[in-house]
C-alpha cells in the first residue's frame, strides 16, 4: 500500500476534525444541591453537625479557615427558581447562626 501525501494526510485531519467538532453536545451543569425549599427551614438552632448533614446533606464548602462553618449552594427542585447560599455557623451547643443570601441570576 502507498503511503499518503504530507498534504493529503493534513487535508484528512483537518476534515476529522471537522466533523468531530460538530458533535459537540454542551449539557448544562447546574453546581450545589437541588432541595425541596423546606429543607432548609428545618434547620434549627441548636442542632448538632450531624443533624444538618442528615437533613442538608455535606456541605459545599467546608472552609479549612472557618471549621466552624459550613456553606451550601441551593437550587430549588425546579432548576428555574431563586439559587441561593446558605451559610450555616455552629458552636459548642451547635448551630448558633443561620445566614441565607441570594444568588443574582445567571
Amino acid at each position: 500500500m502507498k503511503p499518503c501525501s504530507p498534504l493529503r494526510r493534513l487535508v484528512l485531519i483537518a476534515a476529522a476534525g471537522a466533523l468531530l467538532t460538530g458533535c459537540v453536545y454542551r449539557v448544562s451543569i447546574y453546581q450545589g444541591w437541588i432541595t425541596d425549599p423546606g429543607d432548609i427551614d428545618k434547620v434549627e438552632m441548636g442542632m448538632t453537625r450531624e443533624q444538618v448533614a442528615y437533613l442538608l446533606g455535606t456541605p459545599t464548602v467546608r472552609d479549612p479557615f472557618h471549621a466552624d462553618r459550613w456553606d451550601y449552594v441551593f437550587t430549588p427542585g425546579t432548576l428555574e427558581g431563586e439559587r441561593r447560599i446558605v451559610m450555616i455557623e455552629f458552636s459548642d451547643e451547635g448551630v448558633s447562626s443561620i445566614e441565607i443570601t441570594p444568588l443574582p441570576a445567571g
